[in-house]
């Protein structure tokens, strides 16, 4: 097909450079020569034989184009150029026989007039794009307005003025003005189809239509005045226009024949400045008329009557276009709206014979463009039985339901169908509106619902089913853990008395300990007091003895605190102290021997009085100044003091290895030692740091500890200070 068409295309370029080659030679042949009878004979000839090749050349486009409107539309225009040659025929034969032209009218008229009216048909049903239902009348009222206006001014700038002259017959004037209206007329036609057409290779045709239009308006003119003059013979440059004009045609017919295969144009839609042109054509052409009357009103002094009534028909079909192109808006608004809807909707007869479709439903039923023949609503439906009833339904007060409907390829789908009547008046029967909407997705929908619901209700039985089974291992398992609640109750009660009664003997046994001690105590330091004359190694037997029941004193007197500490029964009474005095005092319980010579006390002088029991924080100092000396036995101990907002915090600093951070807060644990290896080397059961924190708990203070800057432990604790 391709290389065909570009063979095509090579003969047209060479039969084209021909032709106009010999159209060249023609004009330098008469614009040299002079009129004779053998050169009105080759030019009557020449005109005779383009025209019959233009004739050719169209018939050969109308066969070669498929698209039904564009064939036909060619159909016409090879007619009309076949009816001018046979014009041409006739002058030619005449002129051969009696050397004159056929006088006017004559039967080459009736050749002539029927081309034109073959032209206007073609131009009428040239599909350059697909009118609007509702724009046909415009159309219409267009093609009117621009064949009156031309008329008109050809009355006015042509006809009337030929008129004046009373030498020449009226029926001559009309005659030989008859085809140069008619040209312009033609003219005007393709220039407004050139500025409708979306399509670039139609605009290139219709183009050179018009061109071959002007070419031939002006001969046809050319020749009417020279006619009327008497002065028009064969063989002039008239001839030459005739030639151009059926060269342009020609033109215009390869230039179809070589194209892209024609398909249906795309619906009208604005082309920006060219529709704007088109639809602005018949108001200019009109306001050209009527200013064409003004200014000859106004130089000639006397009204034309015969402008004025086209004026004012003009007038009327203006007035009737713009009404036209009123509901046309609004006719399209609603066009619009209806084709853009996602529904399907349609107008059909009663018969069921569908006259209107959306796009909806053409796509819908599986159409890419509304189709040629009709299509009925039964052939929409699986079954003709339940569509006439429908029908016969819906004519009487509507129907609506759910039906099934059919793609053209055979697949069904379910639908909701509604159609209502609408009644006409210029009608005896009313036509029915009908929408459709497409429910495959709600049926999918619905089906999966129900598959969903479905699954719900079986999940919800098995649930159930687990629900009670889960209730009955809970309810077994409740059993058991009231059992063990229970049981655990029970032990609860029986350790509470068990450490009620630890309490209470290691209260009664600390008790019953510390009057031996103190008896033991009084009775060694009576020895050594009474019996100085004793040997050395008895004093110090009898010191040892001393040192031993005062930490064992000491050691019966934290059991006894912590005792009544955890019954409740120790008396805390908070009262203003001064941190130095409790501190001096304390200091004064380690005698030298027993490291009291590396305790310092670095409080400030200034330092507020803190809230305290006097014996709480006696034991708190005393134990840890106790627990630094043993377990730091180089270096002083020092007790720092500062005020901190509304606290004062004490810090006790030592010189030994410290306390890894893993263990600092077990150490406040009850007899928890950092290492037991060392307890025979150094005393203690675990009790001062638990005891001393129990005792600032108690007495509204907390305790910590860090390291020292130098190394060592710092033990830092905090007490209330009195405002």
């Amino acid at each position: 097909m391709e290389k065909h068409r570009v063979f095509w295309s090579s003969k047209v370029k060479l039969r084209t450079a021909v032709f106009w080659a010999g159209v060249i030679a023609y004009l330098a042949w008469v614009a040299v020569g002079q009129t004779s009878g053998a050169r009105a004979v080759l030019a009557l000839l020449g005109a005779l034989g383009v025209r019959g090749c233009a004739a050719g050349v169209a018939a050969r486009a109308w066969r070669r184009v498929e698209w039904p409107r564009l064939k036909r539309a060619w159909g016409f225009l090879s007619l009309s150029l076949s009816c001018w040659a046979l014009a041409d025929l006739y002058v030619a034969l005449t002129w051969l026989a009696a050397a004159s032209l056929p006088p006017v009218p004559s039967w080459v008229d009736f050749f002539r007039l029927g081309g034109y009216f073959a032209v206007t048909a073609a131009i009428l049903g040239y599909p350059v794009a697909p009118a609007e239902r509702f724009g046909r009348v415009r159309d219409l009222l267009d093609l009117a307005i621009i064949a009156t206006a031309v008329m008109t001014l050809s009355w006015l700038v042509f006809i009337q003025p030929m008129l004046v002259f009373r030498l020449i017959a009226p029926v001559q004037v009309y005659w030989r003005a008859l085809y140069p209206v008619f040209d312009l007329v033609l003219l005007a036609l393709f220039l407004r189809l050139s500025l409708l057409t979306s399509s670039p290779s139609d605009r290139s045709v219709l183009r050179y239509l018009s061109l071959g239009t002007l070419c031939l308006a002006f001969s046809d003119l050319a020749m009417g005045v020279m006619a009327l003059q008497d002065r028009y013979l064969p063989g002039s440059l008239i001839e030459a226009g005739w030639l151009v004009s059926s060269g342009l045609y020609i033109a215009a017919a390869e230039r179809l024949a070589v194209g892209t295969p024609r398909a249906p144009p795309a619906p009208r839609a604005g082309r920006g400045t060219a529709r704007r042109m088109e639809a602005l054509l018949p108001i200019a052409l009109a306001g050209i008329v009527v200013g064409y009357l003004v200014i000859d009103w106004w130089l000639a002094g006397q009204v034309n009557w015969v402008g004025v009534g086209a004026a004012a028909l003009l007038g009327v079909l203006l007035v009737t276009r713009q009404g036209v192109i009123a509901g046309q808006v609004e006719l399209r608004q609603h066009a619009s709206l209806v084709n853009n809807t996602a529904d399907m909707a349609f107008i059909c007869q009663v018969d069921g014979m569908l006259r209107l479709i959306n796009p909806a439903l053409l796509h819908a039923v599986g159409l890419d463009q509304e189709p040629q023949t009709s299509i009925n609503l039964s052939d929409l439906m699986t079954d003709d039985r339940q569509s006439e009833r429908i029908l016969s339904e819906a004519m009487q007060a509507g129907w609506s339901g759910e039906v099934t409907l059919q793609r053209m390829d055979g697949a069904t789908f379910p639908a909701y169908l509604s159609l209502r009547p609408v009644h006409d008046e210029l009608q005896s029967q009313p036509v029915l509106a009908g929408t459709a909407h497409d429910l495959t997705s709600i049926k999918r929908r619905e089906e999966e619902l129900h598959t969903a619901l479905n699954e719900v209700a079986a999940a919800r039985t098995e649930l159930e089913a687990l629900n009670v089974a889960l209730e009955e291992k809970v309810e077994a398992r409740t059993c058991e853990l009231e059992s063990m609640v229970a049981d655990l109750a029970q032990l609860n009660e029986e350790l509470q008395e068990l450490d009620a009664l630890k309490t209470e003997f290691v209260a009664l046994v600390s008790h019953e300990l510390r009057g031996p001690l103190t008896n033991i105590r009084i009775g060694v330091e009576l020895l050594l007091n009474n019996y100085p004359d004793l040997t050395s190694s008895v004093c110090d037997s009898l010191n040892l003895v001393q040192a031993e029941t005062e930490r064992l004193a000491t050691f019966v007197g934290t059991i006894l605190d912590i005792s009544a500490l955890e019954a409740g029964r120790f008396p805390l009474r908070p009262i203003p102290l001064t941190l130095e005095q409790v501190a001096r005092q304390v200091c004064t319980r380690f005698p030298e021997f027993a490291g009291g010579e590396r305790l310092h006390l670095d409080i400030p002088a200034d330092l507020p009085a803190v809230y305290a029991d006097e014996r709480g924080l006696s034991s708190t100092l005393f134990h840890l100044l106790d627990n630094a000396l043993k377990y730091a036995p180089e270096g002083e101990v020092r007790v720092e003091a500062q005020v901190d907002g509304s606290k004062v915090n004490i810090a006790v600093i030592d010189c030994g290895p410290g306390i890894p951070p893993e263990e600092r807060e077990r150490v406040f644990e009850t007899f928890h030692r950092l290492d037991a290896s060392d307890s025979k080397e150094v005393y203690g059961y675990g009790l001062g740091l638990p005891i001393a924190k129990r005792f600032l708990e108690a007495m509204g203070g907390e305790i910590r500890v860090e390291d020292a800057a130098g190394g060592g432990a710092k033990l830092v604790f905090w007490l209330p200070r009195v405002q």
